[in-house]
């Protein structure tokens, strides 16, 4: 039953309208239980579902109902929701599977010339596990092709299992990598140029559109879990690279091309370069009108939320309000980034109200968001009941921040959010020495700054809270200076 709320909770108004069309389709008689266990589902209805449906008790009926629905939501979603590669992907196993029985039923002719099509189609399509189906289909029929040559197959299917083995290989070093960043190695760059030395991967255009997007997005995953993402720069714009050379391909993995671009903006807004992240966002958005739109939906508001990030740290903060409003659905990163820019802008009840909204626990959060978002979370509430003058809510958040995170700090080598906790709290006991140059130097003696290059526009935008305070400024003021400074 928990299989099919979730299955039923992921579908858009759009794919409810889609989903009962199919099921009307597909239902075989005039009986649409299924289409009524459904809409009852959809508004909550969580008991006595047999009665409602079968006017008595009858478990058994509505358990046999329950599958059948699952199976038809699994059926839609596996039809509807294939990507552009999957759906190019899907063609070629069919024109893979037409050749072979052509083959078997002793129709050379044409199952050549199908094999031939398939080959050429996912060389265009850098779809390596397919050509090795394909590749070894031809080697075993090689004697019955009169228009082929053994030698130049075996040549053309050696080449391509040298790629699909790097493709494989990559794949093993993600997951590797992914299971190793749960664990917060103290190096995580290290670790990733290791992992990628044992599984012998050379960053080059024998990498798909895939596995290029994948490499981007542990190393994305490493940098975002130390807040340097000026330590993987070289590493990313290498990738990069890569996938520029590799351009023409694009329209080809363009669900892959998309993630690539909103990854490397990503990466360029949080190393301060806003100018290119502008450019890589409109570049974003152009490529997703592409294939009819077909991943607008899906990346329309990712694209909404970098530009508003750019806008809102380069001094036009209504412009980036009217861009985070559009975005429809916000997930929790987004209405986490609406409550710093509501903060900055020193609307704090508006702040506090939006906050309010987290009811759910930090770990629940944690599980979905990740350690980080949740100590972000947890930093800027306490800043917003500061202003709010609301001192038994600051005690206890400060007391229940230290208890909680400080040996994970530690262990993510983040020590210095623990020191700006003890400066805030000498700020908050003290409010009147925060001007006063003795608070002054202790600020700049207390943090182990990084090199202006390498410093975290988010982990800035916290510091700049204390600058505001020490030199009688707005919030949103100190934190553009500080930005420009850096």
């Amino acid at each position: 039953m928990n299989d099919l709320n979730t299955l039923i909770s992921s579908l858009s108004s759009d794919e409810v309208g889609a989903f009962l069309a199919f099921a009307k389709a597909k239902n075989q008689r005039t009986d649409v239980k299924n289409i009524q266990l459904f809409q009852l589902l959809r508004k909550d209805v969580r008991v006595d579902l047999d009665l409602k449906i079968y006017g008595k008790a009858n478990k058994n009926a509505l358990h046999a109902l329950q599958n059948r629905l699952k199976e038809n939501l699994v059926d839609f979603t596996a039809t509807r929701g294939f990507s552009s590669d999957s759906q190019e992907e899907m063609q070629l196993f069919k024109l893979v599977l037409a050749a072979r029985i052509f083959l078997e039923q002793e129709h050379y002719a044409i199952g050549f010339k199908t094999l031939k099509k398939a080959t050429a189609k996912a060389i265009s399509l850098e779809s390596y596990a397919i050509l090795q189906e394909i590749y070894h289909t031809h080697v075993q029929n090689a004697h019955l092709d009169p228009k082929a040559t053994l030698e130049r197959i075996i040549t053309a299917y050696q080449e391509n299992e040298k790629r699909y083995l790097i493709e494989s290989r990559l794949v093993m070093a993600y997951a590797t990598l992914q299971k190793t960043l749960k664990s917060h190695p103290a190096n995580v760059y290290q670790v990733i140029q290791q992992q990628l030395a044992v599984f012998d991967i050379s960053i080059d255009h024998n990498l798909s559109f895939k596995s290029l997007y994948q490499l981007m997005r542990v190393v994305t995953d490493a940098a975002t879990l130390t807040s340097d993402y000026a330590g993987v720069s070289i590493f990313m714009n290498h990738i990069y690279e890569v996938v520029e050379n590799k351009k023409h391909l694009a329209d080809k993995h363009l669900y892959y091309h998309l993630e690539i671009l909103n990854l490397m903006a990503g990466t360029c807004f949080r190393n301060k370069d806003f100018i290119r992240s502008q450019q890589l966002v409109g570049e974003l958005q152009l490529e997703m009108q592409k294939n009819k739109g077909a991943y607008k939906k899906q990346f329309l508001g990712r694209a909404l939320l970098l530009k508003a990030l750019n806008r809102n740290y380069t001094g036009e903060p209504e412009r980036a309000m009217e861009d985070i409003l559009q975005i429809q659905k916000p997930d929790l990163s987004t209405q986490l980034v609406h409550i710093t820019f509501l903060f900055q802008q020193q609307s704090f009840i508006r702040a506090r109200k939006m906050m309010n909204d987290f009811y759910h626990s930090d770990q629940f959060y944690e599980k979905k968001e990740g350690v980080l978002w949740v100590i972000q979370k947890n930093l800027l509430e306490i800043l917003i009941y500061i202003e709010l003058q609301q001192p038994d809510l600051v005690a206890s958040k400060m007391r229940s921040f230290i208890r909680r995170f400080k040996g994970r700090l530690e262990d993510l080598n983040e020590q210095r959010v623990m020191v700006f906790m003890k400066l805030l709290q000498s700020y908050y006991d003290r409010p009147y020495e925060i001007t006063e140059e003795r608070f002054q130097n202790k600020v700049e003696q207390a943090f182990e700054w990084k090199t202006a290059a390498r410093e975290d526009i988010f982990v800035m935008s916290f510091y700049a809270y204390l600058k505001a305070k020490m030199e009688k400024k707005s919030i949103y003021q100190a934190t553009l200076e500080l930005v420009a400074v850096f």
